[in-house]
């Protein structure tokens, strides 16, 4: 009989093996870098002027402004340097802190505009001289202390009482806390070192006297206040709690 033949069989077709993937490197994340800080410039601080000791009065030797021989009312204004002379008008000379320290410098009988600058001891008469004497401790107290009828610088250093006139004399009067109260108590033409003792109202003037006049708070203003023949200084005192004025021995009012 015939075979029938077997029928051959096809292969499976082999698979392709499917090729290996290679795997894609992670890449790390991007860091933004650190941003750089700029500092911050220190800003100095903003520094404000030590006030320098202003006296709680003014000192001002005569104030004769026009030359008649009588005393003019005259204000200094210290924020912006203006002198101002009743009937004769402003001008201006000096700046914030400066101290009025007026006086006939050159003898010719009228007062001269004139401040000492105590940051650093400068003495400033206008079209006149400047020189510097003393220092930011002192108060300035011009006075005639030779009577040669011209005005001389002078400073009080109220830490130790020393007074200074400039090429005369150097001396210890008063304590610390008193108050310069120069003037010519005795009217021989020159003026005498004094101060004012706020605390007990003692009034010492150098080699002539001494009493009591006023109290704690009250402000001396010594002065020529009456003629009597003569012309001698007279110790006085304002009142600011109440207005009084008190002149020893001549008369007070508000």
């Amino acid at each position: 009989p015939s075979v029938t033949p077997t029928p051959s069989v096809t292969p499976t077709p082999s698979m392709t093996p499917t090729p290996s993937v290679t795997p894609t490197p992670s890449v790390p994340p991007t860091v933004p870098p650190t941003p750089s800080v700029t500092p911050t410039p220190t800003v100095p601080p903003t520094v404000t002027p030590t006030p320098f000791p202003t006296p709680v009065y003014l000192v001002l030797s005569g104030g004769d402004y026009t030359g008649d021989g009588i005393s003019d009312i005259a204000v200094f204004r210290q924020d912006n340097g203006i002198w101002s002379v009743r009937g004769l008008g402003a001008t201006y000379f000096g700046q914030l802190f400066d101290m009025p320290s007026a006086g006939d410098y050159d003898g010719d009988g009228i007062n001269d505009v004139a401040i000492f600058r105590p940051s650093s001891g400068l003495w400033a008469i206008k079209t006149i001289t400047r020189f510097y004497f003393g220092a930011a401790a002192d108060l300035p107290v011009p006075g005639d202390y030779d009577g040669d009828g011209t005005c001389d610088s002078a400073v009080f250093r109220g830490s130790d009482g020393r007074w200074s006139v400039r090429g005369i004399t150097r001396r210890y009067y008063g304590t610390a806390g008193d108050l310069p109260v120069p003037g010519d108590y005795d009217d021989d033409g020159t003026a005498e070192i004094a101060i004012f003792r706020e605390t007990t109202g003692l009034w010492a003037v150098l080699g002539t006297t001494r009493y009591y006049y006023g109290k704690t708070g009250d402000r001396p203003v010594p002065g020529i206040y009456k003629w009597t023949g003569s012309f001698p200084w007279l110790p006085a005192i304002f009142r600011p709690a109440t207005g009084l004025w008190a002149i020893r021995a001549t008369t007070r009012f508000y």
